[in-house]
């Protein structure tokens, strides 16, 4: 498997993930990332075709959120980086990379 690499980004603001609506919030992360993301899979794949991503290709996801795009081009042989604000969704993005295509 391809190497990858998860960055938090760092807020001067307190974690939303000690919130009294933290658990409301993964909930709603992983339901877009199961439903949701899902109308993505065609356009992510088109454009990795056309842009000729595979071994070699370094990806840079900003933005990433729970990782979809990122994990479909470590399935093609590319390494990637994701950054995303939403630590729900970033920590959905780490738990799908490490788990693998």
């Amino acid at each position: 498997m391809t190497s990858t690499l998860i960055r938090r980004h760092l807020s001067p603001y307190p974690s939303s993930l000690s919130a009294p609506g933290a658990a409301i919030s993964r909930a709603r992360a992983r339901d877009w990332a199961e439903i949701q993301e899902r109308m993505m899979v065609p356009l992510y794949e088109a454009v990795y075709e056309r842009l000729e991503v595979g071994a070699g290709t370094r990806l840079l996801g900003l933005g990433c959120g729970s990782g979809l795009a990122l994990l479909m081009a470590v399935a093609r042989g590319a390494t990637v980086c994701g950054v995303d604000p939403d630590e729900e969704r970033l920590g959905l993005a780490g738990e799908r990379l490490l788990a693998g295509p």
